[in-house]
């Protein structure tokens, strides 16, 4: 068989920030408003607990709490949220979505998506309402001693998805004053220079791969440091999925850590190298 191209496809998630806004002198108000919090000196802050405080309300609902209580081990768990606030101030549920790691069924959290209520939008310099990316991850302690799921206010986990990380990590050659969009892609152009570089594609025929296209789920954490560690690779063939960690742990130590709430976090990252063979 002969190895025809292989494709690397790098998914790149929408980066968004609640709360934050990659040039915020373009905003009078780089944040959306929530009722109750027009008045509250830290008005951002403000918005951020009614948010969670919402999630809180809805995965306590017996539908989420008892399916979570059941399976979750741990006393914590963690919801992600990519969230479109178009200019007023309503949630856009096509461009938004809620993840956690507790669950791989993304319908299973859709409800709490759902329920997020419009609010205020965030304004320009004229006072008009604007279009707001917000995103952010919640933590939630499981109590089970009173059947019951407590938002954990100002939590912030030791790990991160790439898709919610509010800044990301920066690589060698990227230009630290980007927006988080422009550092982004800039870091996967440049993972995606060191697969091509250095995979070897022709182990594809060594392995006596059938024809057609074939996967290999490549995750790794960038750490505190900027370091690449904790390579998973899952392919068609062990001889691949070890390539594809050696190639991995040649990307350099980054520039800087991701960051959440001003704090060097642990980031996620999955990669997926898909090729095709055929005969």
């Amino acid at each position: 068989m002969k190895l025809l191209k292989y494709l690397i496809i790098i998914f790149i998630f929408s980066n968004l920030g609640f709360a934050q806004n990659e040039n915020p002198d373009l905003y009078n108000r780089p944040f959306i408003i929530y009722e109750g919090c027009e008045t509250q000196l830290d008005k951002e802050h403000c918005c951020e607990i009614k948010l969670h405080d919402l999630m809180a309300k809805q995965i306590n609902r017996a539908v989420f709490k008892d399916s979570i209580i059941d399976k979750v081990k741990r006393d914590t768990i963690v919801i992600h949220s990519n969230l479109l606030f178009d200019e007023r101030g309503r949630v856009v549920r096509g461009y938004s979505s809620i993840s956690s790691p507790i669950t791989k069924n993304t319908k299973f959290l859709r409800p709490i998506l759902d329920s997020i209520p419009s609010a205020q939008p965030a304004l320009d310099t004229y006072d008009n309402g604007v279009s707001l990316n917000a995103r952010n991850s919640f933590g939630f302690y499981i109590d089970r001693a009173k059947d019951s799921i407590i938002p954990l206010f100002g939590y912030t986990p030791k790990e991160i998805p790439f898709a919610f990380i509010e800044k990301v990590p920066i690589y060698k050659g990227c230009n630290k004053d980007l927006s988080n969009e422009e550092l982004k892609k800039c870091m996967s152009d440049k993972v995606r220079e060191v697969i091509a570089e250095h995979f070897d594609s022709d182990l594809a025929n060594k392995v006596g791969l059938s024809p057609g296209l074939h996967r290999i789920n490549v995750m790794f954490n960038v750490n505190k440091k900027g370091r690449v560690e904790n390579i998973i690779a899952r392919g068609p063939h062990f001889t691949l999925e070890e390539e594809a960690i050696r190639v991995i742990e040649k990307i350099p130590r980054l520039k800087e850590p991701g960051y959440q709430k001003g704090e060097p976090v642990i980031v996620r990252f999955a990669i997926p190298i898909v090729f095709r063979v055929t005969e």
